[in-house]
């Protein structure tokens, strides 16, 4: 599959090569962290106010409890549900390498641990990729595409809108990001205090996942291969 680049991809010692992939990683989790931290939070907080009216209510004379037991049984039903939501949140740092996802799916997926954090930068992620069934490596989706999202905001600090769309290609599928200025105030620095994200880590992220790349100064062009192209291409 021929790609054009604006940048090469060259071979590289094995040992070399593994160092890169796993400081990309590395970079891309420290990124992450702050946003998957701030949803893991929140999984937790209506537990907290539910507890606290308990206890405010166990604290009356004649307690009433019809209502008491309604709000334990609420409390158990968003406790299994917080616990079933931060183990999928929590397969960011642990992926299962065979898993798979639909297309539009895993983008909804990667977006909605990147939309909250882009907003305070300034950044408004539009998603146009609609109704695309095709089966992707989840892996591969949400190491690339975020990534490749974060190093292109990172790469110009100023307010703008990041298009994303999707087409297929064969037994490909296209995703292109194309950053348009947008005239709004904004601080699209990277929050916490980890480094910027380079297009060396996208790089990297892209040849550990066989996903093809390329990019220019406000686009980005991602081609990943189908689940059902990469089984019918095993003898």
């Amino acid at each position: 599959m021929q790609v054009p680049s604006t940048s090469t991809f060259q071979a590289q010692p094995a040992a070399d090569e593994l160092a890169q992939v796993e400081a990309a990683r590395y970079a891309l989790m420290r990124r992450l962290a702050p946003t998957i931290r701030h949803h893991l939070i929140g999984e937790f907080q209506p537990l907290g106010m539910i507890t606290a009216l308990m206890d405010r209510r166990l604290q009356a004379s004649a307690p009433n409890i019809s209502s008491l037991r309604e709000n334990s049984s609420s409390l158990g039903q968003m406790s299994r549900s917080a616990a079933e939501s931060c183990m999928k949140l929590m397969t960011w740092f642990a992926p299962k390498e065979s898993a798979m996802t639909r297309l539009d799916v895993g983008v909804l997926d990667c977006l909605s641990v990147l939309t909250t954090d882009f907003r305070f930068r300034g950044l408004v992620i539009v998603n146009e990729v609609k109704d695309m069934p095709m089966m992707l490596s989840r892996t591969a989706l949400r190491s690339v595409l975020p990534a490749a999202l974060i190093a292109l905001s990172d790469e110009q600090p100023a307010a703008a809108d990041l298009r994303l769309q999707a087409r297929k290609l064969g037994n490909d599928v296209e995703l292109s990001i194309v950053r348009i200025p947008a005239d709004r105030p904004a601080d699209n620095s990277p929050t916490g205090d980890y480094r910027r994200l380079n297009w060396r880590d996208v790089e990297a992220l892209a040849r550990a996942e066989a996903v093809g790349l390329s990019h220019a100064a406000d686009n980005v062009r991602l081609i990943f291969t189908s689940a059902a192209a990469s089984v019918a291409s095993v003898p």
